[in-house]
């Protein structure tokens, strides 16, 4: 849409449209969701919102009902729901038809299989650790996250390997390590799982994402250039979602040992990590194609860090005088970071687009 509006206000600079057709153009070019658009997007909406609906519908009425029903009705009535999903998802697949409602089979599937592992351990008091719960979770519907090819099943898998880390280094000492130590190695892999997985995010999603674009600008070339208007291409939903989990623990690891400066190996990795990874934000989403949102989370998180570490450098005794130069220092950066995001906004705008990694 944004690449239509484009395109038409280009065509009146030109003076090839007339301004009175603007309205008619737009229309045309579904630069406005068309009545039709919205039909599809509420009908695929209610859709995915009926589908968990009815998966959390199961969870909670087995928990309601927890003391009126026994094991094996606990047990044939998760199971059942399983089986039927999976035989309709198979005759389906095997039809080839509706190819949405077989992902979210899968997907209902997969909440399932969590539910089922979660009373297992419930009903029998296995005493695993919780981490054991959401690691064999994650482990077990493997299979199902390739097959549907999902993105929200794909976020569903990768929050379950955080959740998974997150509670097996909270429970697990590291070679005997200290808590001080216990912290880095905790957001230490939590940042580069999800920096690795934000790396596999734009080389999977980002071919649909220039597959979409190619398609958009075979139909909205400008007159006689043979170039498209923009390199901005927008990233699938679930790109930028990752990108701010990543962005998120990337920049707590920056700032985590701001107060000890005087541990310099554990400093020195920290500050290593979120660099290694500004700059390949910065490289992707700036140098190699445009992106104002991630570009966004690689301001903010820079500006946290940023102050945080002069926090910690001048606000010694927390005089007025600290806290006004602090205070006119984030009013700096911010101002100079929209500056900078709007210039690249504009320079989108004007430059050859290249290929997504």
């Amino acid at each position: 849409m944004t690449q239509a509006r484009r395109t038409i206000d280009t065509l009146i600079a030109q003076d090839l449209l007339p301004p009175e057709q603007a309205e008619a153009a737009a229309h045309h070019l579904e630069v406005y969701p068309s009545e039709r658009s919205w039909l599809a997007f509420f009908d695929k909406a209610l859709l995915v919102i009926g589908s968990v609906a009815l998966v959390l519908a199961l969870v909670f009425f087995i928990a309601y009902n927890w003391l009126n029903m026994g094991k094996l009705g606990k047990f044939a009535l998760v199971e059942g729901a399983l089986v039927i999903t999976i035989l309709g998802y198979a005759g389906l697949a095997y039809q080839r038809k509706y190819k949405l409602v077989q992902q979210l089979l899968l997907l209902v599937a997969s909440i399932i299989t969590g539910s089922l592992l979660a009373l297992f351990g419930q009903v029998y008091q296995t005493g695993a650790d919780t981490w054991q719960l959401f690691a064999n979770w994650a482990l077990l519907i493997i299979p199902w996250v390739f097959i549907a090819r999902l993105p929200a099943l794909w976020l569903l898998w990768l929050g379950l390997i955080n959740a998974s880390i997150m509670l097996y280094t909270a429970v697990t000492t590291f070679f005997g390590i200290d808590y001080f130590y216990q912290s880095f190695v905790y957001l230490a892999v939590l940042s580069i799982v999800n920096f690795i997985a934000l790396i596999l995010w734009l080389g999977f999603m980002g071919h649909k994402a220039n597959a979409s674009y190619a398609l958009a600008n075979r139909a909205y070339t400008y007159p006689g250039s043979g170039t498209p208007s923009s390199t901005s291409i927008q990233q699938h939903w679930s790109t930028y979602l990752v990108g701010l989990v990543s962005a998120f623990f990337m920049t707590r690891l920056a700032v985590l040992y701001a107060s000890l400066m005087d541990n310099r190996t554990i400093l020195l990795m920290s500050l290593g990590l979120w660099a290694l990874w500004a700059a390949f934000m910065w490289w992707r989403f700036y140098k190699r194609q445009i992106d104002v949102l991630m570009l966004t989370y690689l301001c903010g998180s820079a500006i946290v860090v940023i102050m945080v570490w002069l926090s910690e450098t001048l606000l010694t005794d927390w005089n007025a005088g600290s806290l006004l130069i602090l205070a006119l220092l984030l009013l700096g950066l911010s101002s100079a970071a929209v500056v900078w995001l709007r210039r690249a906004a504009q320079l989108a705008k004007t430059t050859t687009p290249r290929r997504a990694l």
